[in-house]
């Protein structure tokens, strides 16, 4: 398993390497400002195009690995169906929106009136955000973990793409706009390329079979409708209240921290969605899914110690690198939105669990809370303690989701977390709060400062690797072994092409 989620990982770290590029040249080419106010629209463009989606990005993940373990037309039917739904509910969509932005730009808000045509051009690419992430869910429901990645790393090139074009002297219109025109095309040709197509003839012979998924998708989908608007809405409720209390700028900060935690979820996350939710969808009991999630668990939390203390001991010096010197004011606060994702990777690991069961009352109803606390949290904080405000809120809610999620499993099903996954995830605990501290406390580039930290970087590694089982011990030094050994491979094989 370690091999799986390693080299997803790695996939995964050259599309988050382009999304950093993008990142930097935005920050370092038009400012906290433009940052801040692409992250506002941004997040209002995601809840229009997440609550049309009807959660048929996550459901191609649960349904698409039983379909195909039936038949391969059958998952071939079931895609080309979802896909059919999503566009016959985004086209008008976007028809829609571009004609508000257009005729009545205000209802989106009195901040966002002095960027109308950004609005507009972001508007226009409302498909490329609603395909994106179906067609890389169902590359990875259909069994296709490295199209899946592939597909990600295209679609991170166009972001580049745009950004490099934005600063170029284009400005937000030029990104936007050419981000609408080439998210297109990809989405066109990688929604032609999914596995579970290849070899198959079977085709929709008419509009009423194209929106005839089974009963089962659209009960997920329907339990899923309220989440699909509240958690988006929640976002953009955040960083539209920061854009009002502390303007652009403020905005920009806060999407700095943001994007630092981000890259966590980025890094670490996508095995989750690519590698465990369909494999747990693959168990028939709630042991055997309970069991494939302690294993995961472990296997991801080998990774957080790996990553979290330099990330979080050094985070001043990240923002520099990923944004700008202009931008460090956000260490303060960083590792609360670091925490807020590490929780809800290792939430996420055992709300698959009750995704898995069907139980979709209590997913939704859960979920639900979860976003109240936070608007709730940001709303008292925000004005109260700053920017920090919506990384405490931001953390408030994972927590929520990680306790009910595990007093439900015990009680619903009988299962829990294992002894060793357990002490995996307080050590895990015991790194965010140590490190985050002196990360959020000193800041500063001076050799005595790098020197110190890292330091105590090196003790976090040494005391985590002492605390964990000795099976993960075992596991942590095969994988460094088999990485060593590939990559000396790689360097001599490269040696003697030369």
């Amino acid at each position: 398993m370690i091999r799986a989620v390693v080299t997803i990982g790695l996939l995964q770290f050259v599309s988050m390497s382009l999304l950093l590029a993008r990142t930097k040249i935005l920050a370092v080419a038009l400012g906290p400002g433009a940052v801040g106010t692409i992250s506002v629209i941004d997040k209002l463009t995601a809840l229009v195009s997440q609550s049309l989606s009807l959660s048929l990005p996550f459901a191609a993940l649960r349904f698409l690995p039983a379909a195909l373990r039936e038949s391969p037309d059958e998952a071939a039917l079931l895609y080309r169906q979802m896909r059919a739904v999503t566009l016959l509910l985004i086209v008008p969509a976007t028809i829609v929106c571009l004609a508000i932005s257009i005729g009545a730009p205000g209802r989106w808000g009195a901040e966002l009136l002095p960027y109308q045509r950004s609005v507009a051009l972001a508007f226009a690419g409302l498909p490329v955000l609603a395909f994106v992430p179906f067609l890389t869910n169902a590359f990875a429901g259909s069994m296709t973990h490295s199209r899946s990645m592939t597909f990600s790393i295209a679609h991170a090139t166009v972001l580049l793409v745009a950004a490099v074009a934005g600063a170029a002297g284009l400005g937000l219109d030029g990104y936007y706009g050419l981000y609408a025109v080439l998210g297109t095309i990809l989405i066109y040709v990688g929604a032609r390329k999914v596995g579970v197509l290849d070899g198959s003839t079977r085709s929709l012979a008419s509009l009423r079979e194209a929106v005839r998924l089974p009963a089962a998708v659209w009960r997920f989908a329907g339990a899923l409708l309220a989440l699909t608007f509240a958690a988006p809405y929640a976002a953009l409720y955040v960083q539209y209240a920061a854009f009002g209390l502390f303007g652009a700028d403020g905005s920009g900060i806060l999407q700095s921290a943001i994007g630092i935690s981000l890259s966590v979820r980025t890094l670490l996350g996508t095995a989750h969605a690519v590698f465990l939710t369909p494999q747990v969808n693959r168990q028939a009991e709630p042991e055997a899914r309970m069991a494939w999630a302690n294993e995961f668990q472990r296997t991801t939390v080998l990774l957080f110690v790996i990553a979290l203390p330099p990330l979080l001991l050094f985070s001043d010096v990240a923002l520099r690198v990923l944004y700008s010197g202009r931008f460090v004011a956000a260490s303060s606060f960083v590792a609360l939105f670091i925490a807020a994702e590490v929780v809800t990777l290792l939430s996420g690991t055992y709300q698959a669990l009750i995704i898995a069961g069907d139980r979709m009352l209590f997913h939704v109803v859960q979920n639900l809370a979860a976003q109240a606390l936070l608007v709730g949290v940001a709303a008292i904080a925000l004005p109260r303690v700053g920017l920090a405000g919506a990384g405490l809120a931001s953390l408030a809610a994972p927590l929520f989701l990680y306790g009910t999620t595990l007093l439900f499993l015990r009680h619903r099903y009988g299962v829990r977390v294992s002894r060793e996954a357990a002490l995996m995830a307080l050590l895990t605990s015991g790194l965010l709060i140590s490190c985050g501290f002196v990360g959020s406390r000193y800041s500063g580039l001076s050799m005595q400062m790098l020197g110190t930290k890292a330091g105590i970087c090196v003790l976090a590694w040494l005391l985590a690797y002492a605390v964990m089982p000795a099976e993960d011990r075992a596991r942590l030094r095969s994988g460094a072994a088999r990485i060593a050994g590939e990559s000396l491979s790689v360097m001599r094989r490269l040696k003697g092409g030369a």
